[in-house]
């Protein structure tokens, strides 16, 4: 049995718009984290250990965008599995970016402040890909599938 045209439109429209959806969060996170480090003042202690190109701001940064994304994952799925994965396909990249520039002792640091959201949105879209089966099908006990089937 096959689809037709218009439900693999559908679905690739469903996928688009959760793609999107995920980058609210994702988005506001970042905000955040940009707006606390406009807020340590360049005097105090804290900010000669957060800043661009250290390690604490690197942590910071990961964490600020994916705790907000895996959040509205649990909330919108109340599954802790689906977060958790969308967590780790996020950090996966950033982790392997990370272990190169290490292992290859190269200063990726300072570039990884502006390489890390590509890298996690493409983290994002392969889990997204990889689970689209769940992420393309309408819910059947949700508001809006019967909301869909009366229009």
């Amino acid at each position: 049995m096959g689809t037709t045209s218009s439900e693999r439109v559908r679905g690739a429209g469903r996928f688009i718009l959760r793609f999107l959806e995920l980058q609210i969060p994702m988005a506001f996170g970042a905000f955040v984290c940009y707006a606390l480090g406009r807020l340590i003042s360049d005097r105090s202690g804290f900010a000669l250990a957060y800043h661009p190109g250290t390690y604490l701001f690197a942590i910071g940064d990961v964490l600020f965008l994916t705790v907000p994304v895996a959040a509205w994952t649990l909330f919108r799925e109340r599954r802790w599995r689906p977060s958790l994965e969308i967590a780790l396909a996020m950090v996966a990249p950033v982790a392997m970016i990370a272990l190169v520039g290490e292992v290859m002792r190269y200063p990726y640091l300072l570039w990884l402040v502006t390489g890390m959201y590509p890298a996690m949105c493409l983290g994002m879209i392969a889990n997204m890909v990889y689970r689209r089966d769940r992420l393309t099908a309408r819910a059947v006990s949700s508001t809006w599938s019967r909301v869909d089937r009366a229009i």
